[in-house]
């Protein structure tokens, strides 16, 4: 294909952009009433749609991006041939305006291209003499790029020396979290580089690009894999004399002391905080050893060779476990789902070349997920605002989160049955119970968002992974279909933020693990929680003030996050915090009930109690292997 290739189907255009050519769209509208284009652009692994629509009574304007106000799609020159595919719509009734003219009834009569004019009306309604094709004009500028006729260059990352857990992860039918404190350092360091070191799974064996090839997708017990990761904290770099300003004030500051400001309950007393935490949390932690398996032989084998390794005499050992905390998916049916029961994971940031587009995963799993920068994620990459003021040593590491968050499954379950049948009592109690839980979500349990099908789950959409996450909020619908503070909004506030990309700085990678034993029936029968069962959370960034914390603190806990919206949204109703339950200041949200938007909903208990956690620093393998292994 040498130039642009148009085809006409009804009022349906095909625009089929070669390899290699710039593609621009513009539309203008002509008229007073409400008009809308449907872009969808698709180079065979990433389709996309983008929206342009206007104002009412706003005629011969450039019509706006739905999402970002844009008044041009700009189409980049691709390897392979880019399907361009407009639709277009209008209405004469002002209330039918944005997204919900997107339907046959609404659609305009003819057009004419290559610069397109649109006439809306059909022939039976012209009045004659008056011109046609003069309601919308849209052009799309296709423009051929000689030096782009290849596929652009393979970025210089350099994946043998990041650890595999922070991109793309480490394959996992369980895991365990290995807290330890270093007891003798000059015998750590030597045994460390001799044991750890050359086990250390790397983010390039995980994408596929290194000698030793990644275990299959499904975890299956056969498989002997072991993965192993490792993150130091500022206390240990200290001991290891590894100096430099990292440039972020809370990993100096280590989670204990920062929970605070994160929302966990405590005690204030003089200048030091104590949070409610389990007390193996809150002594001096040095390091983490991340373990995964497929089967827990190999993962309880590869724990006792290593506390043998470290152990010098009968007694004695370089390094003092704090704690091993176990976790691993809930059985089937509920293996995608966290204990409360929904499924999570799909809208995680993903990098080119590292999480997909890679031999172990060509494509993107789930379209619409935002895809970043690698220095957003990992230090010393463009995204990474400090990787110039940061020692060399920090290049191709990452801050890591670890937090152990209780959920409180029994408790939420019966909130959702108190108050969901006096939101909806038209359904039935367990109807209505489900129907609130899946608006504080976001999603329904089996995934479905509750923006693309409000009133229920769909199998048409969470089983088909191009589906389940590749959607944007209508903002003409304000609360009705997916309150503001769900959780899933607060967390990837998508297009209620402008420009979209203006939030990516923030993204976090998470790689959780449930633990604990299911809900008992002697818990359901209104005991409450006995049993410990949680989310272990594991998260990555190149800041966690940036990153982490932000989240916390600025999406989680902030009442007028996402901004701008006519009603307050309120807290998170899963992770927001106040810091402040102990005074009966308790999280609160606007939305639940979408037949009143403004109803305010309180929430007196906790549905997540943190019990721990800490900030690590998750080195390079060169910087393990150089500066912290002692040879």
């Amino acid at each position: 294909m040498s130039r642009p290739v148009s085809t006409v189907n009804g009022t349906s255009v095909k625009i089929v952009i070669p390899p290699g050519w710039t593609g621009i769209v513009t539309a203008v509208t002509r008229k007073t009433y409400n008009q809308l284009v449907t872009c969808d652009h698709d180079d065979g692994r990433n389709p996309q749609t983008s929206l342009f629509s206007n104002k009412w009574q706003t005629p011969n304007v450039a019509m706006l991006d739905t999402s970002n106000n844009a008044a041009q799609l700009g189409i980049v020159p691709q390897a392979d041939p880019v399907n361009l595919i407009l639709q277009f719509y209008y209405s004469q009734t002002q209330s039918v305006a944005g997204t919900s003219l997107r339907a046959d009834q609404y659609k305009s009569s003819q057009v004419n291209v290559l610069t397109i004019l649109v006439e809306d009306a059909p022939a039976n309604q012209q009045v004659s003499g008056d011109p046609q094709f003069d309601d919308m004009v849209v052009t799309v500028h296709c423009m051929k790029n000689q030096k782009s006729t290849t596929a652009p260059p393979i970025p210089d990352y350099n994946l043998a020396n990041i650890q595999g857990d922070i991109l793309p992860a480490l394959p996992k039918a369980l895991e365990y979290f290995y807290y330890f404190r270093i007891t003798d350092v000059e015998r750590f360091r030597k045994t460390f580089g001799e044991f750890i070191v050359p086990k250390i799974t790397t983010a390039q064996n995980l994408a596929g690009l290194g000698p030793i090839k990644p275990p299959p997708p499904a975890p299956n017990p056969s498989v002997q894999f072991l993965g192993v990761n490792v993150g130091f904290t500022h206390l240990a770099l200290e001991l290891f004399d590894l100096t430099g300003d990292l440039h972020d004030d809370s990993f100096v500051k280590g989670q204990q002391q920062d929970s605070k400001s994160l929302g966990d309950a405590g005690t204030q007393r003089g200048d030091f905080w104590t949070p409610n935490w389990d007390p193996e949390y809150k002594t001096d932690i040095h390091g983490i050893f991340l373990i995964t398996a497929y089967n827990d032989g190999v993962a309880s084998k590869f724990v006792a060779d290593l506390e043998e390794a470290f152990r010098y005499t009968a007694n004695r050992m370089s390094l003092k476990k704090v704690v091993l905390h176990k976790g691993a998916p809930r059985a089937d049916p509920e293996g995608r789902n966290d204990h409360f029961g929904y499924r999570g994971g799909m809208s995680n940031p993903q990098v080119r070349h590292v999480s997909f587009e890679t031999p172990a995963q060509p494509e993107i799993r789930y379209p619409g997920s935002p895809i970043i920068p690698l220095g957003i994620i990992v230090m010393g990459y463009d995204g990474d605002e400090d990787k110039d003021k940061r020692p060399a040593w920090s290049k191709d590491g990452t801050f890591m989160v670890t937090r152990k968050l209780n959920n409180l499954v029994p408790e939420f379950d019966q909130f959702l049955l108190e108050n969901g049948p006096k939101l909806f009592p038209k359904l039935a109690p367990q109807a209505a119970a489900d129907r609130l839980g899946a608006r504080l979500f976001g999603r329904w349990k089996d995934g479905t968002p509750t923006e693309l099908s409000p009133d229920g789950p769909d199998k048409s959409i969470s089983g088909d992974d191009k589906k389940i996450n590749n959607f944007k909020f209508d903002q003409t619908k304000g609360q009705t279909r997916c309150p503001f503070a769900s959780h899933m909004r607060k967390s990837n506030p998508r297009n209620d933020v402008s420009p979209v990309e203006s939030v990516f700085k923030h993204f976090i990678r998470r790689h959780n693990m449930p633990y604990g034993p299911e809900v008992t029936a002697e818990e359901r029968d209104g005991n409450g929680t006995i049993e410990e069962r949680g989310l272990h959370v594991v998260c990555y960034a190149s800041s966690i003030v940036r990153g982490f914390k932000f989240y916390q603190q600025a999406w989680y806990n902030d009442p007028d996050f996402p901004p701008n919206k006519p009603q307050v949204p309120g807290l998170d109703p899963i992770f927001g915090q106040t810091g402040e339950e102990y005074r009966s200041v308790h999280r609160y949200m606007t939305g639940t009930n979408p037949e009143d938007e403004l109803q305010l909903m309180l929430f007196h208990k906790k549905f997540i109690d943190p019990r721990g956690g800490e900030y690590f620093f998750a080195p390079s393998i060169s910087t393990l292997r150089d500066l912290i292994a002692k040879k």
